[in-house]
């Protein structure tokens, strides 16, 4: 199956990314209670236990990293690039959006609490994301990875422009599992 190709017009990479329901900005260590109660829902705990944290000391320090990384090394092909989603009108976060090294390519990350699921919303922030990040970092492609069973992950994505390429097996989220992988190529 062929991969679909996403163009986009020249814009301003500066951050924020201002959407018409979001902010998509870099994190702040004030964010720590928030991201923590994130990391407790349901939906966290199943699809991404890998960001589950113990405490808000915990979840802190594993912002703290993330924070550094804005700078070094700064780019998603050498190391996390993650960023807060937060919801406009309500103006909290609400979730996250990233990308992170994949061998050569770059891979997006996301997640919404489960209060702002079904609305869009996660669709919204990988898709101005994505386009930020092509620009920002000079990027031909990006790989979407989500557990095979992970059905609004894939909705998700493939509500982005994200092209289906096909399941595999792989070590993901600390567990060996069939992964649906997609890919969004720069026109």
């Amino acid at each position: 199956m062929r991969c679909m190709e996403l163009r986009f017009n020249k814009k301003d990479i500066r951050l924020p990314i201002v959407t018409q329901s979001l902010l998509i900005r870099p994190f702040a260590l004030p964010d720590a209670a928030d991201v923590l109660a994130l990391s407790r829902e349901p939906s966290a705990q199943a699809w991404l236990p890998s960001q589950v944290f113990r405490d808000q000391p915990h979840a802190a320090a594993v912002l703290a990293s993330l924070i550094e990384q804005y700078a070094a090394p700064g780019h998603p092909r050498h190391g996390p690039y993650v960023l807060a989603i937060e919801h406009r009108l309500a103006q909290r976060l609400i979730g996250h959006v990233g990308f992170s090294p994949l061998g050569p390519d770059v891979e997006i990350g996301f997640a919404i609490g489960q209060a702002h699921q079904g609305r869009g919303l996660a669709a919204e922030a990988v898709v101005a994301a994505s386009r930020w990040a092509m620009r920002a970092f000079a990027l031909d492609q990006i790989l979407g990875i989500a557990a095979a069973a992970n059905q609004a992950s894939r909705r998700t994505l493939a509500r982005a422009q994200f092209a289906y390429c096909g399941d595999q097996p792989r070590r993901f989220q600390g567990a060996e599992q069939i992964v649906s992988v997609y890919r969004l190529a720069a026109g």
